[in-house]
């Protein structure tokens, strides 16, 4: 088992009420179970159990990612009294860093909270989905009314006030990606981290059987707009693939993991993983009698932290660029009938897009590339081929046909 990073579930509620949000809006009621908050005693089996884990495997550097709900419902006090007991932590661990994140939809920004994460040395995400339109599009009160003007109130203080801006966005594909960049670039963005919505196959909203790709087409046009920015600004999903085509897998994945922890204690995997159906995470383990590593004599966290890029789907495994996309993100594979057994809802987007920035590369280090004689990648034929395996079933010598393209 190996992650460095514990989501820490502060808050089970949220003042907001985004339609595509997992937590709520996807089928898992479970919330619902838990307390609202986390308690004291909660902490104190965190912080025994993170001691143990950093000890067992020798770990040099650990974060803790402050998450709900959201996070900023609990009490300033709350938070600090937690970064206070992770640093006494850190005092007995010689050698080791221990790091603090947040994620926050922003509507509770403030002077107090900036002041704690400069303290501190929070380093805090903020979700944002590009312009007025785009953002109340999606995230909303439970009033229905739109956020963006109390969230471009928080992203402005933590902007003043930290000096950087990181922000956090659902792709949307309505929303033209000049106006989605723009507005952006106009709040002085550090990073922008961008999500695809996290569909399975029993709700991907497009027709699976054609080769529409309008995520891809929706990155594809970001990615030429963000190649163009002289400010390169951090996105890390293209950044994650420009390091996997160069080989360097070690530094970015698809799937980054990490443990979560919920306001009752209870060990989970992550919690995007909820989309799958209603208390698909939940388990027997709890923080205050069980080891992190536990989670691995559960099926799901064995299949999470080691299995998920090796137990892939014969469609999959049988891919030339497998070893890029990895078979996608674990949640986007699943169905009720077949598991994890399925590619991603997204295979052809994925395909469409890793070709693109491919392409972007061997323009840039064409002698590079001309030298190691390296083959571009053909999205169209590697979709048919794709598509070969899935219609003879994997069996018949034409599918390897399609292939010879390449």
């Amino acid at each position: 088992m190996d992650f460095n990073a514990l989501v820490v579930k502060i808050a089970s509620r949220c003042n907001l009420n985004c339609s595509y949000c997992f937590m709520y809006n996807l089928g898992d009621e479970t919330y619902k179970l838990q307390p609202k908050f986390m308690s004291e005693d909660t902490v104190d089996a965190i912080l025994l159990r993170t001691r143990n884990y950093i000890l067992q495997y020798d770990k040099k550097y650990f974060s803790f990612l402050f998450h709900g709900g959201e996070p900023l419902l609990a009490s300033p006090e709350f938070f600090v009294d937690f970064c206070e007991k992770v640093l006494a932590m850190q005092a007995s661990l010689p050698g080791v860093k221990i790091g603090f994140r947040i994620q926050t939809n922003g509507v509770l920004i403030n002077k107090e909270w900036c002041s704690i994460f400069k303290k501190y040395s929070v380093h805090v995400g903020l979700s944002i989905d590009g312009s007025r339109e785009a953002h109340d599009m999606y995230r909303k009160d439970h009033a229905g009314n739109g956020s963006y003007d109390r969230v471009i109130r928080g992203a402005k203080l933590l902007k003043e006030e930290l000096g950087y801006l990181n922000l956090v966005t659902v792709i949307n594909v309505r929303e033209p990606v000049s106006k989605n960049y723009e507005a952006f670039s106009e709040l002085g963005a550090s990073s922008i981290n961008y999500l695809i919505t996290d569909y399975t196959h029993d709700n991907y909203p497009y027709d699976a059987g054609n080769n529409e790709t309008p995520t891809a087409d929706w990155l594809i046009a970001l990615f030429d707009r963000w190649s163009q920015d002289t400010t390169k600004r951090f996105i890390p999903f293209f950044s994650g693939m420009i390091n996997l085509l160069l080989g360097r897998t070690a530094v970015e994945q698809i799937e980054v993991t990490s443990l979560v922890v919920e306001t009752d204690g209870k060990l989970e995997v992550i919690d995007s993983m909820k989309a799958c159906g209603d208390a698909f995470t939940k388990n027997h383990l709890n923080i205050r009698q069980n080891e992190f590593a536990d989670i691995m004599d559960t099926s799901l966290g064995a299949l999470y932290f080691k299995d998920g890029v090796n137990q892939l789907s014969e469609k999959c495994q049988k891919c030339p660029i497998k070893d890029i996309c990895k078979g996608g993100r674990l949640v986007h594979r699943y169905s009720q009938a077949k598991g994890f057994n399925n590619p991603s809802v997204y295979c052809k987007d994925l395909v469409k897009i890793i070709a693109h920035i491919q392409a972007h590369l061997i323009d840039r280090f064409a002698e590079v590339y001309e030298k190691e004689q390296v083959a571009k990648i053909d999205p169209d034929a590697i979709i048919a081929y794709l598509d070969s395996i899935e219609a003879t079933g994997g069996k018949k010598e034409q599918a390897y046909e399609v292939l010879e393209r390449f």
